[in-house]
């Protein structure tokens, strides 16, 4: 009995060590299987296009036809601009208009007058009624109500681009959605006074999002266009999105800070960089319900072999 008691000791250490080893073995197995192909960062978040909306002319808001959240589709109406004053001039370049065409007719008449004079003293100065001096005045005056006529056709033309700038002003008095969209952020109401380009409304476009992310330099290596990505939004993290890298950066995101850094000058910390990629995010017919709004965090797993 003295004997045997070691000897089951040490077969029972050997089982306890092979069990290590194998749990060991499956750990190895399951860190590479599910960690090792993957680089992950917290550092990422959903994005889209935002259309800041605004008009290409100052003027007095008179109506906003949207409110935040509105959806919107290409063409609808967003917000006027006061015409009054626009389409008095409107009015007043018509008038112009009209006028310059009358002159142009006028001017016609008056040429075709000159013509005929022309003609009737070419016959006359071949039979010698009239000199050659009267001739010429005659002739100098046809050249001369022909320039008068490119000119007032000229002045015409000026009058109608006149015409044809403010009826586009007065046509852009009225703001449309560019694309089909969110309205996101109403900046302005009605009665304020803008200036050409500020913005008005911000208009999302929902339908094609992205996600953004950065990852640390030191990642970088191991990451090629087009490899799989597997998203996880904070909002639903229960759901599991598929996605592949469709841009990577060009420069590091500290290139594009309000104060680039500058390493040239006074005490050098090395900070590892971190560089911005474009990711694609597929959506199925049952994430329709779902609110993948520009903004929201998410995270990433992007799968390297």
């Amino acid at each position: 009995m003295e004997q045997t008691e070691p000897s089951f000791f040490k077969s029972k250490i050997y089982y306890i060590a092979a069990i290590l080893v194998l749990m060991l073995i499956v750990i190895f197995w399951w860190w590479r299987a599910y960690f090792y192909p993957f680089q992950t960062t917290e550092d990422a978040s959903i994005a889209g296009h935002d259309h800041t909306i605004s008009s290409v002319q100052s003027g007095k808001i008179m109506q906003v036809a949207v409110n935040d959240g509105d959806v919107v589709k290409k063409g609808d109406l967003l917000f006027t601009l006061d015409d009054t004053l626009m389409l008095i001039e409107k009015e007043k370049a018509a008038a112009g208009v009209d006028h310059a065409n009358d002159e142009v007719k006028l001017q016609k008449i008056r040429v075709d007058l000159a013509k005929d004079d022309l003609d009737r003293a070419t016959k006359e100065f071949a039979g010698g009624v009239i000199s050659q001096e009267v001739f010429n005045r005659i002739e100098k005056t046809y050249q001369m109500m022909q320039a008068q006529l490119q000119s007032i056709n000229s002045l015409a033309d000026v009058q109608e681009a006149t015409l044809k700038e403010i009826e586009t002003k007065v046509q852009y008095s009225q703001v449309t959605a560019p694309i089909d969209g969110v309205i996101a952020m109403r900046w302005h109401d009605p009665g304020d006074v803008i200036r050409a380009g500020q913005t008005v409304l911000s208009l999302m476009d929902l339908s094609n999002i992205w996600i953004t992310a950065n990852i640390e330099e030191t990642k970088l290596s191991s990451i090629r266009v087009g490899a799989p990505v597997i998203i996880t939004v904070d909002a639903y993290p229960g759901l599991k999105f598929q996605g592949n890298v469709m841009v990577i950066g060009a420069a590091a995101a500290s290139q594009f800070a309000l104060i680039p850094p500058n390493n040239a000058s006074g005490n050098f910390t090395k900070v590892t960089q971190r560089i911005p990629l474009r990711i694609s995010i597929k959506t199925t017919d049952n994430d329709q319900g779902l609110y993948l709004r520009p903004g929201m965090s998410v995270k990433i797993k992007i799968r390297t072999r």
